[in-house]
């Protein structure tokens, strides 16, 4: 499908400067790297990950967590050169588990098997998105490295399960099934490293996230269904839904074409308006007054992101 012009010249003139510094290289044009260094939200969220260890985590799907932040940046072009970045990382990798894995200040309740106190600890529901953002920012060294080879070993035999380095850790379902979103973000995590988005352990979580897909209305697991709101428009990626699903696959080759990836593609084009912009269907209140917080008007952010994923996927150009 082809973008309009009026569109691309929409976001590439747009007052968020995040937006047209990304728009600039979605485009093929040359970004100025002093639009995401004079974006106000850019510093918001930098202040906020700067208190990495402030607070300990207590509910993974709160989204103005530093852990979603450090994401976010990610995904709106922070590198770890960014002014600032080489000290966050700098904390982040201070506290590592002796196989590899980045720890977070956490506070796991007694219900679900943790101690009801803070610690340096991980689960499925943190560690991937954590790996995810410091590949996403071009970091590659001996932790990454071991982190994205642990990765791949947590793979259960029928995909990734609720676990974590408290030894009674468990999810709020059966320790026997699988975690929905540990899966997607874990293949999120793996598409950042290319011999790792073509492991065993990547096609496993990919097959598996499908394979929901094609059950969807059958069976729910955990907290994760497909219905109604999984479909909504929603940024930034913080949860399950179906943009954050396509983020995910539009990054790996061997499954652009798959079938059922199309068929989540061809739901979020349905969503676009005639100039092809789209607008939020569900937002995040912690975001209250950015653009992709308005489901009342397209939004650039919105756009932006989802346009990213449809040409990647080559439905959009």
């Amino acid at each position: 499908m082809k973008i309009p012009e009026s569109t691309k010249d929409w976001l590439l003139n747009s007052p968020i400067l995040y937006v047209r510094y990304n728009s600039a290289l979605l485009f093929g044009n040359t970004p100025d790297p002093a639009l995401l260094e004079q974006d106000e939200f850019i510093a918001e969220n930098m202040r906020a990950v700067e208190k990495w260890d402030d607070t300990p985590i207590e509910r993974h799907d709160k989204s103005d967590l530093p852990l979603h932040r450090l994401a976010l940046l990610a995904d709106l072009g922070v590198t770890k050169d960014f002014p600032g970045m080489p000290a966050v990382i700098e904390k982040i990798l201070s506290h590592v588990s002796p196989d590899g894995i980045p720890l977070v200040l956490i506070k796991i309740p007694t219900v679900f098997g943790g101690t009801g106190e803070a610690s340096y600890d991980w689960v499925m529901t943190n560690f991937p998105t954590v790996l995810y953002s410091l590949l996403k920012m071009g970091v590659r060294n001996s932790v990454t490295a071991r982190a994205t080879e642990r990765l791949a070993a947590l793979t259960d035999t029928d995909g990734y399960r609720c676990v974590g380095s408290i030894p009674k850790f468990k999810g709020p379902g059966s320790r026997t099934s699988i975690c929905p979103y540990a899966n997607l973000i874990a293949l999120k995590a793996m598409s950042e490293d290319s011999a790792a988005m073509e492991s065993p352990a990547a096609k496993l979580a990919a097959d598996t996230l499908l394979r929901l897909w094609d059950e969807r209305g059958k069976k729910k697991y955990f907290l994760f269904g497909i219905g109604t709101d999984f479909k909504k428009l929603k940024l930034p990626f913080v949860w399950y839904n179906i943009l954050h699903m396509l983020e995910a696959f539009s990054k790996l080759p061997a499954y652009r074409a798959d079938k059922y990836v199309l068929e989540m593609a061809d739901i979020v084009l349905s969503k676009a308006d005639a100039e092809m912009r789209f607008t939020p269907e569900s937002v995040y209140m912690a975001y209250k007054g950015q653009d992709f917080a308005d489901k009342k008007h397209p939004s650039p952010t919105m756009t932006l992101f989802t346009l990213r994923i449809l040409m990647r996927l080559g439905l959009a150009e």
